[in-house]
């Protein structure tokens, strides 16, 4: 499946991501959103095992990673944001092979990585420190790990780590973990085995587990002991399910829009700019992109119905990983930013790029080919929204007519 061609279309969709991510990405050059914060909270972990000011309920290895950022590139914009953006380079690249791995088509593949390549709302979050692209990226890794280990026990064994990595940042993926255990005991009836049950299963649940103990080191460091952390945790779970909006700054820019129901069916552009007297301005917008992230659903389906038909547990996987990672967010109580739809978006896209490319076996190879430019078109189209770019405002005039974009 991987021959030199592909291998070429892979560094194409890494390279694609990486010059679009690192591009003037010193521009802005002042904090944006937790940015402010992101250098005293990863000094104050690493030194003190503190999480002020930031959020003490989110696992600290999203303190970690950028305090290392923060040791090489100093308190600067390239310390604030080379983590993100060759996280969110990475995650186009394992995106491809995703794409590649469950549906055996290297079009849908270039296709899948293209769309996280030149998403704007991905290439915004890239190009800022949202722990939501690493999280993502471990999490993608230790799926991607999984479908390619060719019964490899390193890779399984690394998948694990990958999973841990995942949960030591954000608790997105407690739903999907158990997807993936599952997937990997009927994988090849690896359930028929109780040697490989009980290797699958320990590696699955102790490795990731000794991650997000271990990322709490220098937490421990303060004298707490392992009943300390136990406890510590259930008050954790039990403060995040008391986030209301009253408990969020009034003037964050993704305020607005709280429900995740939203993400892939109503239009939202919310974000901050300002307006030059000459008619042109600058502006660092967060969108849903709907008129590709529209496709989500109806792909969604249409590759669970394929996979069924094909009796193929592989092929469903984007729809699998999906649904379980997206009905967490449906169902949680606290509000749901639209940044948090981050770790969807490799799914989504493999999910469309498999729909796209199943139409082109009808329609003929041109749909394919029209589907990925005008897709690519639109997506740069809107990348200067999305970075900070001086703009002419005349031709984006109708997104940002929208409400919740605050002029500073």
């Amino acid at each position: 499946m991987m021959n030199n061609r592909a291998a070429a279309l892979l560094a194409l969709v890494f390279l694609t991501a990486l010059s679009l991510r690192f591009y003037d990405c010193m521009n802005p050059a002042y904090p944006h959103i937790d940015e402010a914060l992101i250098g005293q909270a990863a000094v104050n972990y690493w030194h003190n095992g503190q999480f002020e000011p930031a959020h003490w309920e989110h696992p600290p290895l999203k303190q970690i990673i950028p305090y290392i950022s923060l040791h090489f590139f100093g308190d600067n914009p390239y310390g604030w944001r080379v983590p993100t953006i060759f996280f969110g380079s990475i995650i186009a690249a394992l995106t491809f092979l995703f794409a590649l791995g469950t549906s055996g088509s290297q079009r849908t593949a270039l296709f899948a990585g293209m769309l996280i390549a030149t998403d704007p709302l991905h290439i915004m979050l890239s190009r800022h420190a949202f722990e939501e692209i690493y999280c993502s990226t471990f999490f993608l890794a230790a799926v991607v790990l999984l479908v390619w280990h060719k019964q490899r026990s390193s890779w399984l064994m690394l998948s694990a780590f990958c999973v841990g990595c995942a949960m030591a940042t954000k608790w997105y993926y407690f739903p999907a973990w158990f997807l993936l255990i599952l997937f990997a005991l009927y994988e090849n009836k690896n359930y028929r085995s109780p040697g490989s049950v009980i290797f699958i299963s320990s590696a699955y649940l102790f490795i990731p587990l000794s991650v997000y103990t271990l990322v709490f080191y220098n937490w421990f460091g303060r004298g707490y002991t392992f009943t300390d952390f136990i406890e510590f945790v259930s008050n954790v779970f039990t403060s995040m399910q008391q986030y209301t909006l009253d408990n969020y700054q009034t003037g964050l820019v993704f305020i607005s829009h709280l429900s995740a129901g939203e993400w892939f069916t109503s239009s939202i552009v919310v974000g901050d700019g300002h307006y030059f007297g000459n008619g042109t301005g600058q502006f660092i917008l967060a969108g849903n992109n709907l008129p590709v992230w529209i496709l989500t659903i109806p792909s969604i389906i249409v590759l669970l119905v394929i996979a069924a038909r094909r009796k193929s547990l592989t092929l469903a996987l984007p729809s699998l990983f999906f649904c379980g990672t997206y009905m967490m967010y449906l169902f949680v109580k606290r509000p749901a930013f639209l940044y948090s739809a981050a770790p969807l978006l490799p799914y989504a896209f493999a999910a469309i790029a498999y729909t796209v490319s199943h139409c082109a076996e009808r329609y003929g190879i041109r749909f394919y080919y029209a589907a990925l430019a005008l897709t690519l078109t639109w997506n740069i189209y809107l990348y200067p929204l999305a970075t900070h770019k001086t703009v002419n405002v005349t031709p984006y005039r109708f997104i940002l007519k929208s409400k919740d974009i605050i002029i500073r």
